[in-house]
Protein backbone atom coordinates (compact mmCIF):
# COMPACT_ATOMS: atom_id res chain seq x y z
CA UNK A 1 0.00 0.00 0.00
CA UNK A 2 2.59 2.28 0.82
CA UNK A 3 4.45 1.99 -2.69
CA UNK A 4 1.53 3.01 -4.24
CA UNK A 5 1.41 5.95 -1.89
CA UNK A 6 4.60 6.69 -3.20
CA UNK A 7 3.76 5.91 -6.99
CA UNK A 8 0.35 8.22 -7.10
CA UNK A 9 2.04 10.91 -5.12
CA UNK A 10 4.77 11.19 -7.62
CA UNK A 11 2.63 10.65 -10.57
CA UNK A 12 4.84 12.73 -13.40
CA UNK A 13 1.43 14.65 -14.06
CA UNK A 14 1.19 15.84 -10.29
CA UNK A 15 2.74 20.21 -10.23
CA UNK A 16 5.53 19.98 -7.56
CA UNK A 17 2.72 22.08 -5.26
CA UNK A 18 0.42 19.19 -6.02
CA UNK A 19 3.06 16.68 -4.31
CA UNK A 20 3.46 19.09 -1.49
CA UNK A 21 0.30 18.99 -0.78
CA UNK A 22 0.00 15.46 -1.20
CA UNK A 23 2.81 14.44 0.72
CA UNK A 24 1.06 17.15 3.46
CA UNK A 25 -1.91 14.71 3.52
CA UNK A 26 -0.93 11.68 3.47
CA UNK A 27 2.97 10.98 4.03
CA UNK A 28 5.25 10.88 6.97
CA UNK A 29 8.51 11.56 5.37
CA UNK A 30 9.90 14.92 4.36
CA UNK A 31 9.36 16.01 0.70
CA UNK A 32 13.12 15.57 -0.91
CA UNK A 33 12.38 12.11 -1.76
CA UNK A 34 9.05 12.48 -3.44
CA UNK A 35 10.27 15.27 -5.39
CA UNK A 36 13.25 13.54 -6.88
CA UNK A 37 10.65 11.07 -7.83
CA UNK A 38 8.99 13.35 -9.42
CA UNK A 39 11.90 14.56 -11.90
CA UNK A 40 13.02 10.49 -12.55
CA UNK A 41 9.43 9.80 -13.85
CA UNK A 42 9.45 12.94 -15.66
CA UNK A 43 13.01 11.67 -17.59
CA UNK A 44 12.77 7.77 -17.53
CA UNK A 45 8.98 7.11 -17.22
CA UNK A 46 6.58 6.17 -15.10
CA UNK A 47 7.00 2.89 -13.74
CA UNK A 48 7.97 0.78 -10.55
CA UNK A 49 11.11 0.21 -12.17
CA UNK A 50 12.26 3.03 -11.97
CA UNK A 51 11.18 4.04 -8.16
CA UNK A 52 12.52 0.57 -6.68
CA UNK A 53 15.59 1.33 -9.02
CA UNK A 54 16.33 4.71 -6.98
CA UNK A 55 16.01 2.45 -3.52
CA UNK A 56 18.33 0.11 -5.27
CA UNK A 57 20.98 2.61 -6.55
CA UNK A 58 20.91 4.13 -2.74
CA UNK A 59 21.07 0.64 -0.97
CA UNK A 60 24.71 0.19 -3.69
CA UNK A 61 25.51 3.58 -2.37
CA UNK A 62 25.15 2.49 1.15
CA UNK A 63 27.46 -0.26 0.72
CA UNK A 64 29.83 1.71 -0.45
CA UNK A 65 29.31 4.05 2.24
CA UNK A 66 29.49 2.03 4.52
CA UNK A 67 33.23 0.73 3.80
CA UNK A 68 34.26 4.28 3.89
CA UNK A 69 32.60 4.99 7.29
CA UNK A 70 34.13 1.79 8.68
CA UNK A 71 37.70 2.48 7.42
CA UNK A 72 36.90 5.83 9.09
CA UNK A 73 35.67 4.80 12.82
CA UNK A 74 38.26 1.68 12.89
CA UNK A 75 40.07 0.44 10.01
CA UNK A 76 39.82 -0.05 6.11
CA UNK A 77 39.37 -4.15 7.17
CA UNK A 78 36.21 -3.22 9.30
CA UNK A 79 34.88 -1.28 6.45
CA UNK A 80 35.32 -3.78 3.82
CA UNK A 81 33.60 -6.54 6.09
CA UNK A 82 30.78 -4.32 7.08
CA UNK A 83 30.30 -3.39 3.31
CA UNK A 84 30.16 -7.39 2.92
CA UNK A 85 27.77 -8.28 5.36
CA UNK A 86 25.52 -4.96 4.44
CA UNK A 87 25.53 -6.72 1.11
CA UNK A 88 23.71 -9.63 2.00
CA UNK A 89 21.60 -8.07 4.38
CA UNK A 90 17.97 -9.19 3.78
CA UNK A 91 16.42 -6.58 6.09
CA UNK A 92 19.03 -4.44 3.56
CA UNK A 93 18.56 -5.92 0.57
CA UNK A 94 14.47 -5.76 1.37
CA UNK A 95 14.44 -2.22 1.60
CA UNK A 96 16.84 -1.49 -1.60
CA UNK A 97 13.72 -2.94 -3.55
CA UNK A 98 10.60 -1.23 -1.93
CA UNK A 99 9.41 1.96 -3.65
CA UNK A 100 10.13 3.31 0.04
CA UNK A 101 12.33 6.28 1.24
CA UNK A 102 13.94 3.97 3.75
CA UNK A 103 17.19 2.95 1.68
CA UNK A 104 17.43 6.81 0.96
CA UNK A 105 18.07 7.12 5.00
CA UNK A 106 20.16 4.34 5.64
CA UNK A 107 22.64 6.30 3.69
CA UNK A 108 21.82 9.38 5.01
CA UNK A 109 22.77 8.23 8.34
CA UNK A 110 25.87 6.65 7.32
CA UNK A 111 26.95 10.03 5.32
CA UNK A 112 25.93 11.95 8.13
CA UNK A 113 27.68 9.99 10.75
CA UNK A 114 30.81 9.99 8.65
CA UNK A 115 31.24 13.68 8.16
CA UNK A 116 30.54 14.30 11.92
CA UNK A 117 33.24 11.89 12.37
CA UNK A 118 35.47 13.87 9.91
CA UNK A 119 34.26 16.91 11.49
CA UNK A 120 35.33 15.57 14.48
CA UNK A 121 38.72 14.54 13.60
CA UNK A 122 39.34 17.87 11.58
CA UNK A 123 37.40 20.59 12.82
CA UNK A 124 38.23 23.06 10.19
CA UNK A 125 35.47 25.20 8.02
CA UNK A 126 35.28 22.70 5.29
CA UNK A 127 34.72 20.11 7.24
CA UNK A 128 32.20 22.04 9.10
CA UNK A 129 29.99 23.08 6.10
CA UNK A 130 29.97 19.76 4.68
CA UNK A 131 28.83 18.10 7.69
CA UNK A 132 25.87 20.93 8.11
CA UNK A 133 25.08 19.65 4.10
CA UNK A 134 24.98 16.12 4.79
CA UNK A 135 22.83 16.31 8.43
CA UNK A 136 20.53 18.76 6.24
CA UNK A 137 20.38 15.99 3.50
CA UNK A 138 19.35 13.05 6.16
CA UNK A 139 16.53 15.28 7.92
CA UNK A 140 15.16 16.33 4.12
CA UNK A 141 14.93 12.26 4.01
CA UNK A 142 13.56 10.88 7.38
CA UNK A 143 12.12 13.24 10.36
CA UNK A 144 13.68 10.30 12.48
CA UNK A 145 17.10 11.48 11.54
CA UNK A 146 16.20 14.25 14.47
CA UNK A 147 16.93 11.73 16.61
CA UNK A 148 20.03 10.78 14.86
CA UNK A 149 21.60 14.12 15.06
CA UNK A 150 20.29 14.47 18.61
CA UNK A 151 23.05 11.46 19.14
CA UNK A 152 25.47 12.91 17.19
CA UNK A 153 24.78 16.24 19.03
CA UNK A 154 25.39 14.76 22.57
CA UNK A 155 28.51 13.11 20.53
CA UNK A 156 29.85 16.52 19.59
CA UNK A 157 29.15 18.15 23.21
CA UNK A 158 31.25 15.12 24.65
CA UNK A 159 33.96 16.10 22.44
CA UNK A 160 33.70 19.87 22.75
CA UNK A 161 34.53 19.06 26.73
CA UNK A 162 37.48 17.19 26.09
CA UNK A 163 39.05 19.80 23.82
CA UNK A 164 41.84 21.87 25.03
CA UNK A 165 40.30 25.07 26.28
CA UNK A 166 42.47 26.85 24.15
CA UNK A 167 40.93 25.46 20.81
CA UNK A 168 36.91 25.88 22.41
CA UNK A 169 35.55 28.94 21.19
CA UNK A 170 36.97 28.06 17.53
CA UNK A 171 35.39 24.41 17.82
CA UNK A 172 32.10 26.36 18.97
CA UNK A 173 31.47 28.76 16.09
CA UNK A 174 32.57 25.72 13.47
CA UNK A 175 29.82 23.11 15.20
CA UNK A 176 27.56 26.42 14.72
CA UNK A 177 28.33 26.92 11.12
CA UNK A 178 26.95 23.84 10.60
CA UNK A 179 24.23 23.74 12.63
CA UNK A 180 22.97 26.55 10.68
CA UNK A 181 23.35 24.92 7.15
CA UNK A 182 21.73 22.18 8.72
CA UNK A 183 18.38 24.03 10.28
CA UNK A 184 18.09 26.17 6.91
CA UNK A 185 18.49 22.69 5.20
CA UNK A 186 15.55 21.71 6.81
CA UNK A 187 13.17 24.68 7.44
CA UNK A 188 10.89 24.01 4.17
CA UNK A 189 10.33 21.23 6.21
CA UNK A 190 9.00 23.03 9.16
CA UNK A 191 4.94 22.84 8.60
CA UNK A 192 5.01 19.01 7.65
CA UNK A 193 6.66 18.24 11.21
CA UNK A 194 4.22 20.18 12.32
CA UNK A 195 1.63 17.87 10.92
CA UNK A 196 2.54 14.89 12.36
CA UNK A 197 2.92 15.63 16.03
CA UNK A 198 -0.74 14.09 17.65
CA UNK A 199 -0.42 11.44 14.77
CA UNK A 200 -0.59 7.95 16.44
CA UNK A 201 -0.33 5.04 14.95
CA UNK A 202 -2.57 2.61 16.22
CA UNK A 203 -2.13 -0.11 14.39
CA UNK A 204 1.38 -0.50 15.78
CA UNK A 205 1.57 -3.31 18.95
CA UNK A 206 1.97 -1.98 22.29
CA UNK A 207 6.07 -2.52 23.72
CA UNK A 208 6.62 -5.91 25.43
CA UNK A 209 9.37 -7.32 27.13
CA UNK A 210 10.75 -8.89 23.63
CA UNK A 211 10.26 -6.05 21.39
CA UNK A 212 14.01 -5.28 21.10
CA UNK A 213 14.51 -9.12 20.39
CA UNK A 214 12.20 -9.23 17.72
CA UNK A 215 13.75 -6.15 15.95
CA UNK A 216 17.48 -7.28 16.35
CA UNK A 217 16.53 -10.65 15.31
CA UNK A 218 14.34 -9.22 11.93
CA UNK A 219 17.69 -6.73 11.26
CA UNK A 220 19.47 -10.02 11.19
CA UNK A 221 17.31 -11.93 8.73
CA UNK A 222 15.44 -14.15 11.34
CA UNK A 223 17.43 -17.06 11.13
CA UNK A 224 18.90 -18.69 14.23
CA UNK A 225 21.89 -19.48 12.27
CA UNK A 226 23.03 -16.47 11.43
CA UNK A 227 22.28 -15.16 15.06
CA UNK A 228 24.60 -18.26 15.84
CA UNK A 229 27.45 -16.36 14.26
CA UNK A 230 26.37 -12.72 14.56
CA UNK A 231 26.41 -13.17 18.58
CA UNK A 232 29.60 -14.61 19.48
CA UNK A 233 31.00 -11.69 16.83
CA UNK A 234 29.02 -8.91 18.63
CA UNK A 235 30.31 -10.64 22.11
CA UNK A 236 34.03 -10.49 21.05
CA UNK A 237 33.87 -6.78 20.11
CA UNK A 238 32.16 -6.05 23.51
CA UNK A 239 34.82 -7.92 25.74
CA UNK A 240 37.55 -6.37 23.40
CA UNK A 241 36.72 -3.23 24.42
CA UNK A 242 35.60 -3.51 28.12
CA UNK A 243 39.47 -5.75 28.63
CA UNK A 244 40.94 -2.47 27.13
CA UNK A 245 42.55 0.26 29.72
CA UNK A 246 41.98 3.79 29.02
CA UNK A 247 43.33 6.49 30.58
CA UNK A 248 42.90 9.32 28.03
CA UNK A 249 41.54 12.51 29.23
CA UNK A 250 41.26 14.54 25.82
CA UNK A 251 40.05 14.45 22.25
CA UNK A 252 42.97 13.82 20.36
CA UNK A 253 43.73 10.86 22.39
CA UNK A 254 40.30 9.23 22.25
CA UNK A 255 40.17 9.47 18.74
CA UNK A 256 43.76 8.07 18.12
CA UNK A 257 42.29 4.99 20.10
CA UNK A 258 40.61 3.04 17.81
CA UNK A 259 38.67 0.38 19.90
CA UNK A 260 37.55 3.27 22.55
CA UNK A 261 36.40 5.53 19.83
CA UNK A 262 34.50 3.27 17.90
CA UNK A 263 32.70 1.83 20.62
CA UNK A 264 31.94 5.70 21.93
CA UNK A 265 30.55 6.29 18.40
CA UNK A 266 28.74 3.01 17.79
CA UNK A 267 27.08 3.04 21.33
CA UNK A 268 25.85 6.38 21.57
CA UNK A 269 24.31 5.91 17.99
CA UNK A 270 22.39 2.70 18.66
CA UNK A 271 21.48 3.04 22.68
CA UNK A 272 20.11 6.94 22.55
CA UNK A 273 18.03 6.23 19.39
CA UNK A 274 16.79 3.23 20.61
CA UNK A 275 16.14 4.82 24.19
CA UNK A 276 14.14 7.68 22.34
CA UNK A 277 12.12 5.19 20.80
CA UNK A 278 11.60 3.04 23.58
CA UNK A 279 10.58 5.86 25.79
CA UNK A 280 8.24 7.41 23.64
CA UNK A 281 6.54 3.81 23.11
CA UNK A 282 5.58 3.38 26.54
CA UNK A 283 4.88 6.87 27.43
CA UNK A 284 2.89 8.00 24.89
CA UNK A 285 2.71 6.11 21.25
CA UNK A 286 4.31 3.19 20.05
CA UNK A 287 6.84 3.04 17.92
CA UNK A 288 8.14 -0.51 17.64
CA UNK A 289 8.16 -1.74 14.30
CA UNK A 290 11.32 -2.67 12.08
CA UNK A 291 11.31 0.40 10.20
CA UNK A 292 11.28 2.61 12.73
CA UNK A 293 14.87 1.50 13.70
CA UNK A 294 16.35 1.32 10.41
CA UNK A 295 19.36 3.78 10.97
CA UNK A 296 20.80 1.61 14.14
CA UNK A 297 21.41 -1.01 11.14
CA UNK A 298 24.53 0.82 9.76
CA UNK A 299 25.56 0.76 13.53
CA UNK A 300 25.27 -3.04 14.86
CA UNK A 301 26.25 -3.96 10.91
CA UNK A 302 29.78 -1.78 11.66
CA UNK A 303 30.41 -3.23 15.11
CA UNK A 304 30.20 -6.92 13.35
CA UNK A 305 32.41 -5.75 10.64
CA UNK A 306 35.06 -4.64 13.29
CA UNK A 307 34.33 -7.77 15.53
CA UNK A 308 35.43 -10.22 12.19
CA UNK A 309 38.75 -7.16 11.69
CA UNK A 310 39.74 -8.09 15.72
CA UNK A 311 40.26 -11.65 14.86
CA UNK A 312 44.05 -12.41 15.04
CA UNK A 313 44.23 -15.39 13.15
CA UNK A 314 44.11 -14.49 9.12
CA UNK A 315 42.64 -17.81 8.98
CA UNK A 316 39.98 -18.08 11.46
CA UNK A 317 39.03 -14.62 10.16
CA UNK A 318 38.21 -15.86 6.46
CA UNK A 319 36.69 -19.24 8.11
CA UNK A 320 34.20 -17.18 9.86
CA UNK A 321 33.53 -14.44 7.37
CA UNK A 322 33.14 -17.32 4.73
CA UNK A 323 30.76 -19.36 7.33
CA UNK A 324 28.79 -16.30 7.62
CA UNK A 325 27.90 -14.94 4.19
CA UNK A 326 27.45 -18.18 3.61
CA UNK A 327 24.36 -18.66 5.82
CA UNK A 328 23.49 -15.65 5.23
CA UNK A 329 23.07 -16.48 0.91
CA UNK A 330 21.61 -19.89 2.10
CA UNK A 331 19.20 -18.09 4.52
CA UNK A 332 18.00 -15.29 2.05
CA UNK A 333 17.76 -17.51 -1.08
CA UNK A 334 16.43 -21.19 0.74
CA UNK A 335 15.09 -20.98 4.01
CA UNK A 336 13.47 -17.75 3.75
CA UNK A 337 12.94 -17.93 -0.34
CA UNK A 338 12.76 -13.60 -1.01
CA UNK A 339 13.18 -14.43 -4.55
CA UNK A 340 10.71 -17.82 -4.39
CA UNK A 341 7.16 -16.81 -3.04
CA UNK A 342 5.01 -13.38 -2.88
CA UNK A 343 5.19 -11.62 0.24
CA UNK A 344 3.65 -7.99 -0.85
CA UNK A 345 0.43 -7.84 -1.51
CA UNK A 346 -0.77 -8.43 -4.87
CA UNK A 347 -2.90 -5.43 -6.23
CA UNK A 348 -1.14 -5.74 -9.72
CA UNK A 349 -2.24 -9.38 -10.32
CA UNK A 350 -5.67 -8.58 -8.80
CA UNK A 351 -6.30 -5.47 -10.73
CA UNK A 352 -5.01 -6.79 -13.98
CA UNK A 353 -7.97 -9.91 -14.34
CA UNK A 354 -10.43 -6.67 -14.25
CA UNK A 355 -8.15 -5.33 -17.47
CA UNK A 356 -7.92 -8.46 -19.19
CA UNK A 357 -11.56 -9.64 -18.96
CA UNK A 358 -13.54 -6.95 -18.11
CA UNK A 359 -13.93 -5.60 -21.93
CA UNK A 360 -17.99 -4.71 -21.32
CA UNK A 361 -17.03 -2.04 -18.60
CA UNK A 362 -18.98 -3.68 -15.84
CA UNK A 363 -19.13 -1.60 -12.27
CA UNK A 364 -15.49 -2.38 -10.71
CA UNK A 365 -16.13 -2.05 -6.53
CA UNK A 366 -13.74 -1.82 -3.89
CA UNK A 367 -12.99 -0.11 -0.80
CA UNK A 368 -9.60 0.64 -1.74
CA UNK A 369 -10.19 3.18 -5.13
CA UNK A 370 -7.19 5.16 -3.78
CA UNK A 371 -4.98 2.27 -4.30
CA UNK A 372 -6.44 0.31 -6.88
CA UNK A 373 -7.01 3.72 -9.17
CA UNK A 374 -3.19 3.32 -9.57
CA UNK A 375 -3.69 0.30 -11.80
CA UNK A 376 -7.37 0.66 -13.09
CA UNK A 377 -8.18 4.24 -13.18
CA UNK A 378 -7.19 4.69 -16.82
CA UNK A 379 -9.81 1.85 -18.08
CA UNK A 380 -12.20 1.72 -15.49
CA UNK A 381 -14.31 4.05 -12.84
CA UNK A 382 -14.04 2.68 -9.61
CA UNK A 383 -16.83 2.80 -7.29
CA UNK A 384 -15.56 2.84 -3.34
CA UNK A 385 -17.69 0.61 -1.08
CA UNK A 386 -16.82 -0.39 2.22
CA UNK A 387 -17.14 -4.06 1.75
CA UNK A 388 -18.65 -6.74 -0.29
CA UNK A 389 -21.72 -7.11 2.37
CA UNK A 390 -22.84 -3.57 1.38
CA UNK A 391 -23.55 -4.04 -1.85
CA UNK A 392 -25.10 -7.54 -1.74
CA UNK A 393 -27.19 -5.81 0.88
CA UNK A 394 -28.28 -2.68 -1.39
CA UNK A 395 -29.22 -5.55 -3.90
CA UNK A 396 -31.26 -7.55 -1.30
CA UNK A 397 -33.03 -3.96 -0.60
CA UNK A 398 -33.11 -3.12 -4.06
CA UNK A 399 -33.64 -6.03 -6.83
CA UNK A 400 -33.50 -3.29 -9.75
CA UNK A 401 -29.78 -3.47 -8.64
CA UNK A 402 -29.02 -6.75 -8.82
CA UNK A 403 -26.69 -7.09 -12.14
CA UNK A 404 -23.21 -8.61 -13.19
CA UNK A 405 -20.51 -6.78 -11.51
CA UNK A 406 -16.63 -6.57 -10.17
CA UNK A 407 -15.14 -6.51 -6.59
CA UNK A 408 -11.48 -6.48 -5.70
CA UNK A 409 -9.96 -5.91 -2.03
CA UNK A 410 -6.81 -6.57 -0.23
CA UNK A 411 -4.94 -5.53 2.92
CA UNK A 412 -5.92 -7.81 5.37
CA UNK A 413 -9.93 -7.59 4.09
CA UNK A 414 -10.59 -11.29 2.76
CA UNK A 415 -13.34 -12.62 0.81
CA UNK A 416 -16.14 -13.14 3.26
CA UNK A 417 -20.27 -12.99 3.59
CA UNK A 418 -22.64 -13.22 6.37
CA UNK A 419 -24.63 -16.30 5.79
CA UNK A 420 -27.83 -14.35 4.54
CA UNK A 421 -25.73 -12.69 1.72
CA UNK A 422 -23.86 -15.57 0.82
CA UNK A 423 -27.45 -17.27 0.39
CA UNK A 424 -28.71 -14.63 -1.35
CA UNK A 425 -25.18 -14.64 -3.82
CA UNK A 426 -25.48 -18.27 -4.52
CA UNK A 427 -29.59 -17.77 -5.43
CA UNK A 428 -28.64 -14.83 -8.71
CA UNK A 429 -24.87 -15.00 -8.96
CA UNK A 430 -22.30 -16.87 -10.74
CA UNK A 431 -18.74 -16.38 -9.70
CA UNK A 432 -16.77 -16.97 -13.56
CA UNK A 433 -13.56 -15.12 -13.29
CA UNK A 434 -11.51 -15.02 -9.67
CA UNK A 435 -8.36 -14.62 -8.41
CA UNK A 436 -7.44 -15.09 -4.56
CA UNK A 437 -3.26 -14.01 -4.63
CA UNK A 438 -1.41 -12.67 -1.31
CA UNK A 439 -3.39 -10.59 0.42
CA UNK A 440 -5.91 -9.45 -2.28
CA UNK A 441 -8.49 -10.82 -4.51
CA UNK A 442 -10.82 -10.26 -7.00
CA UNK A 443 -14.50 -11.79 -7.75
CA UNK A 444 -16.27 -11.22 -11.07
CA UNK A 445 -20.27 -11.80 -10.11
CA UNK A 446 -22.88 -12.56 -13.36
CA UNK A 447 -26.21 -13.54 -13.41
CA UNK A 448 -26.35 -17.13 -12.32
CA UNK A 449 -29.17 -17.10 -15.72
CA UNK A 450 -26.10 -16.23 -17.61
CA UNK A 451 -23.92 -18.75 -16.36
CA UNK A 452 -22.42 -21.07 -19.25
CA UNK A 453 -23.88 -24.47 -18.82
CA UNK A 454 -23.72 -26.81 -21.53
CA UNK A 455 -20.83 -28.13 -22.88
CA UNK A 456 -20.89 -31.20 -25.58
CA UNK A 457 -18.85 -34.36 -24.35
CA UNK A 458 -20.62 -36.14 -26.54
CA UNK A 459 -17.31 -36.22 -28.95
CA UNK A 460 -15.47 -38.82 -25.71
CA UNK A 461 -18.73 -41.19 -25.82
CA UNK A 462 -18.83 -44.01 -24.68
CA UNK A 463 -17.03 -42.57 -21.17
CA UNK A 464 -13.53 -43.96 -20.52
CA UNK A 465 -11.44 -42.72 -17.14
CA UNK A 466 -9.37 -40.87 -19.54
CA UNK A 467 -10.91 -39.13 -22.10
CA UNK A 468 -9.04 -36.94 -25.10
CA UNK A 469 -6.10 -34.98 -24.18
CA UNK A 470 -4.38 -36.24 -21.08
CA UNK A 471 -3.89 -34.11 -18.10
CA UNK A 472 -3.36 -33.94 -14.48
CA UNK A 473 -5.70 -33.28 -11.71
CA UNK A 474 -6.83 -33.85 -8.71
CA UNK A 475 -10.13 -33.14 -6.73
CA UNK A 476 -8.71 -32.42 -2.76
CA UNK A 477 -11.78 -31.29 -1.55
CA UNK A 478 -15.56 -32.92 -1.71
CA UNK A 479 -17.97 -32.22 0.57
CA UNK A 480 -21.90 -32.73 1.07
CA UNK A 481 -23.45 -30.23 3.42
CA UNK A 482 -26.95 -29.90 4.27
CA UNK A 483 -27.44 -30.89 0.26
CA UNK A 484 -24.70 -28.53 -1.15
CA UNK A 485 -22.06 -30.09 -3.10
CA UNK A 486 -18.86 -28.71 -3.38
CA UNK A 487 -15.75 -29.96 -5.12
CA UNK A 488 -12.50 -28.10 -5.88
CA UNK A 489 -8.87 -29.24 -6.97
CA UNK A 490 -6.64 -28.61 -10.08
CA UNK A 491 -6.08 -29.27 -12.93
CA UNK A 492 -3.61 -28.84 -15.72
CA UNK A 493 -1.91 -29.80 -19.11
CA UNK A 494 1.73 -30.70 -18.66
CA UNK A 495 4.33 -28.99 -20.44
CA UNK A 496 2.16 -25.52 -21.04
CA UNK A 497 0.77 -22.94 -19.01
CA UNK A 498 -2.53 -23.03 -17.67
CA UNK A 499 -3.03 -19.40 -18.20
CA UNK A 500 -5.40 -20.11 -21.16
CA UNK A 501 -6.70 -23.42 -19.94
CA UNK A 502 -10.71 -23.19 -18.93
CA UNK A 503 -11.93 -26.17 -16.20
CA UNK A 504 -15.68 -27.09 -15.78
CA UNK A 505 -17.09 -29.54 -13.15
CA UNK A 506 -18.77 -32.42 -15.31
CA UNK A 507 -21.83 -34.66 -13.58
CA UNK A 508 -22.03 -38.04 -15.67
CA UNK A 509 -24.98 -39.98 -15.61
CA UNK A 510 -25.23 -42.74 -17.79
CA UNK A 511 -24.86 -41.31 -21.22
CA UNK A 512 -26.17 -37.62 -20.14
CA UNK A 513 -24.11 -35.24 -18.49
CA UNK A 514 -24.38 -31.77 -16.82
CA UNK A 515 -21.95 -28.84 -17.13
CA UNK A 516 -21.96 -27.11 -13.49
CA UNK A 517 -20.91 -23.70 -12.91
CA UNK A 518 -17.36 -23.89 -12.19
CA UNK A 519 -15.27 -20.80 -10.45
CA UNK A 520 -11.47 -20.18 -11.06
CA UNK A 521 -9.24 -20.41 -7.96
CA UNK A 522 -5.39 -19.06 -7.96
CA UNK A 523 -2.93 -22.03 -7.31
CA UNK A 524 0.63 -20.76 -7.63
CA UNK A 525 1.39 -23.42 -4.95
CA UNK A 526 0.56 -25.72 -7.55
CA UNK A 527 3.54 -24.35 -9.70
CA UNK A 528 5.67 -24.86 -6.84
CA UNK A 529 4.60 -28.22 -5.40
CA UNK A 530 5.60 -29.88 -8.94
CA UNK A 531 8.58 -27.53 -9.55
CA UNK A 532 7.06 -26.74 -12.84
CA UNK A 533 8.84 -24.30 -14.88
CA UNK A 534 5.47 -23.51 -16.50
CA UNK A 535 2.77 -20.95 -14.60
CA UNK A 536 -0.12 -23.81 -13.41
CA UNK A 537 -1.57 -21.15 -11.10
CA UNK A 538 -4.70 -20.94 -13.51
CA UNK A 539 -5.47 -24.35 -12.52
CA UNK A 540 -7.40 -24.33 -9.52
CA UNK A 541 -11.12 -24.81 -9.64
CA UNK A 542 -14.43 -24.99 -7.39
CA UNK A 543 -17.96 -26.03 -8.47
CA UNK A 544 -20.45 -26.17 -5.97
CA UNK A 545 -24.39 -27.48 -6.74
CA UNK A 546 -27.44 -27.83 -5.22
CA UNK A 547 -28.76 -31.20 -4.92
CA UNK A 548 -32.40 -29.64 -4.62
CA UNK A 549 -31.49 -28.99 -8.10
CA UNK A 550 -30.65 -32.06 -9.90
CA UNK A 551 -32.95 -35.31 -11.01
CA UNK A 552 -32.77 -38.31 -8.67
CA UNK A 553 -29.95 -40.29 -9.51
CA UNK A 554 -26.05 -41.68 -9.33
CA UNK A 555 -23.46 -39.11 -10.98
CA UNK A 556 -20.00 -39.46 -11.62
CA UNK A 557 -17.73 -36.59 -11.47
CA UNK A 558 -15.62 -35.28 -13.89
CA UNK A 559 -13.39 -32.80 -14.81
CA UNK A 560 -13.02 -31.32 -18.28
CA UNK A 561 -10.60 -28.98 -19.44
CA UNK A 562 -10.00 -27.08 -23.27
CA UNK A 563 -7.21 -25.13 -24.31
CA UNK A 564 -8.19 -23.53 -27.76
CA UNK A 565 -5.00 -21.99 -27.90
CA UNK A 566 -3.11 -25.13 -27.73
CA UNK A 567 -5.86 -27.17 -29.50
CA UNK A 568 -5.80 -29.86 -26.40
CA UNK A 569 -9.42 -31.21 -24.88
CA UNK A 570 -9.46 -33.77 -22.23
CA UNK A 571 -11.88 -35.37 -19.73
CA UNK A 572 -11.01 -37.37 -16.71
CA UNK A 573 -13.64 -39.09 -14.94
CA UNK A 574 -13.16 -39.73 -11.44
CA UNK A 575 -14.19 -41.88 -8.62
CA UNK A 576 -15.87 -39.27 -6.83
CA UNK A 577 -19.91 -40.16 -6.78
CA UNK A 578 -23.03 -37.75 -5.62
CA UNK A 579 -26.12 -39.57 -5.00
CA UNK A 580 -29.12 -38.15 -5.03
CA UNK A 581 -31.50 -40.10 -3.96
Amino acid sequence: MDEIYTMNITNPDNSFGTIVTEVNNREGFPYLYFLLLKILHTIFGYSAIVTRGLSAFFGILSVYAISKLGEKIYSKKAGLFAALILAFSEYGILISQEARPYSFYVLGVIVSFYAMITFLKLPNRRNAIRYGLLAGLLLNVNFFGLFNLFTQFILVVIYLLLTEKSKRIDFIKKCLLAATITVVLFLPNIYKLSTLFGVVAAWIPSPSNESLTILLKEFLGNSESTLFFFTPILMYFLITVFKKENNQTNKEEIINDKEIFSFTILFAWVFIFVFIILLNSYLNASLLIPRYFTSILPAIILIIGIGISMIKSSVVRTIFSFGLITLMIFNLFVVRGHYRGTSKTQFREASQIIIDKNKTKEPVYTSLKYWYDYYLKDNFTLIEKPNLETIINEMIANPSLIKPFWYTDAHGRPFTLSDNAQQFVNTNFYIDESFDGFDAWTKHFILLKDAKKDIDISKFSPFQTYNGDQFGYSIESFENQNGIITASGWAYFDGQDAKDSEITVILIKDTKSISLPTQKVNRPDVTTYFKSNFNLANSGFSSTINLADLEKGTYKIGVYIVNTKEGKEGLNISDKIVDNQ
